[in-house]
């Protein structure tokens, strides 16, 4: 069989948003034995695994000090993270909150929890510190920090079930009572730190007659060894042409969704998608 191949460039110019891309042909084009398949993808890596709308950005952390405990309720701005950048972020929001001491020679800044992957186990941790009960020598205190009148560490609490699936941890507070010496909770069950695991490309002119519910996918990929903001490329290591609706259309219209088929929340739309379009004679 004789065929006639042709590329479709799909990018930012076709983008109508949200993670869709609409591809004018220009003119009503005849797609009755017509098949397509993707040759190649570059998207950026910008969907938010912790934002306000899943429900996932806010815990709080029990804080000793002199007169007792205080709590800290803390929100994550909508973002893409893993535990890492997550433990940089509460680091960062104790510091900025005063609950910290510096290192009056080296200038390091110390907080007295954190969190951790322990890749051993697949489980991530909160490990606290047992504050002391005054001001080390050579250290200056910062603006909100006092000392406890005996040494204890801080608590993590958990009350959204939906930040709790990105640790592993239950709702409820960890550990249950102030720790008077270094701490480690660990997760109860599997963590989900995202949500996204396959990237699946639908395209809306597709014709799968094996498959409903996935009629009309012609590519996925996962983003699994990419970081946040970074460039994702997939290339299919041979071209799998997938037949089209019979008939007449004027545009294509594509879609990066997650692996239920949801539309992702992208937020760089400057994608280059490369398609290959086939006249079978």
């Amino acid at each position: 069989m004789s065929y006639t191949t042709y590329p479709l460039v799909i990018n930012k110019s076709h983008w109508i948003g949200g993670s869709t891309y609409r591809y004018s042909f220009g003119a009503s084009i005849e797609m009755t034995n017509m098949s397509i398949a993707l040759e190649k993808a570059t998207v950026w890596f910008s969907w938010p695994n912790i934002t306000a709308t899943k429900a996932n950005n806010s815990f709080s952390i029990i804080h000793p000090t002199t007169a007792g405990t205080t709590t800290l309720n803390i929100t994550i701005p909508d973002g893409g993270y893993d535990i890492s950048t997550l433990n940089e972020y509460l680091t960062w929001k104790l510091i900025n909150l005063g609950y910290y001491i510096q290192n009056n020679s080296t200038g390091d800044q110390t907080v007295y929890c954190k969190f951790v992957v322990n890749a051993s186990t697949y489980q991530v941790q909160f490990v606290s510190y047992p504050m002391p009960t005054s001001l080390p020598s050579g250290y200056t205190a910062g603006p909100a920090i006092t000392f406890p009148t005996s040494s204890k560490g801080p608590q993590l609490v958990v009350s959204s079930p939906a930040f709790g699936n990105i640790l592993g941890f239950d709702t409820g507070t960890f550990p249950a009572s102030s720790p008077t010496t270094i701490t480690t909770i660990s997760s109860t069950f599997t963590p989900t730190v995202s949500d996204v695991q396959n990237v699946v490309i639908t395209l809306d002119s597709c014709f799968n007659p094996f498959s409903s519910a996935n009629s009309k996918v012609i590519h996925s990929f996962s983003p699994a060894g990419a970081s946040y903001a970074q460039l994702i490329t997939s290339e299919p290591k041979s071209l799998s042409f997938i037949p089209q609706q019979s008939g007449f259309r004027s545009e294509l219209t594509i879609q990066l969704c997650d692996q239920y088929l949801q539309p992702l929340n992208i937020i760089d739309p400057d994608s280059t998608i490369i398609l290959q379009l086939r006249k079978d004679m």
